[in-house]
């Protein structure tokens, strides 16, 4: 009985010491895929997105790849990119992004389409998208703001893209 106790002492204040390097890690460097020196908003893209008050910013810029999974097209002029993220972004999703998104993160590239819903013209007016729009199974990597979507059961997102390559 008297060694059970340091073992369970030294068991649970190695626990403790985990947990806290692991919090200090994500809270000094965001989440897997973080690294701001090759993320940037080149174009002012987040000044373009509609009613952006719904997106809680979990990091200011991402980077993450993966498998083109589904491209749809929203009436605010946003293609809404669902897409199976690589084995070492995985913990970038949620239990939102499981039930509702299959899984996949969405990413969304915004102001690349007429623009039909009535009052998401405005946040299109006077910017052009230059990014490349993928297809299902293209396998891409996107930089961009890392998000919570109030509007949508929080799920994650990069929402906008800022950039985004096929490979």
């Amino acid at each position: 009985m008297r060694k059970t106790v340091p073992v369970l002492v030294l068991v649970a204040v190695s626990a403790l010491v985990v947990a806290g390097a692991s919090y200090y890690y994500v809270s000094h460097n965001g989440p897997p895929g973080s690294n701001n020196s090759q993320c940037s908003d080149p174009d002012s893209i987040s000044s373009h997105v509609y009613n952006s008050y719904r997106l809680t910013i979990v990091k200011s810029c991402i980077i993450a790849s993966g498998v083109v999974d589904n491209v749809l097209q929203e009436a605010d002029g946003d293609y809404h990119v669902r897409l199976a993220l690589d084995s070492q972004y995985s913990s970038l999703t949620n239990a939102a992004n499981d039930q509702y998104q299959y899984g996949d993160l969405v990413v969304e590239i915004i102001c690349a389409l007429p623009v039909t819903q009535p009052d998401a013209v405005s946040a299109c007016q006077n910017y052009t998208n230059n990014i490349t729009i993928p297809s299902i199974n293209d396998h891409i990597t996107v930089t961009g703001p890392y998000v919570l979507d109030t509007a949508h059961n929080n799920w994650a997102e990069i929402h906008p893209v800022y950039t985004l390559t096929i490979s």
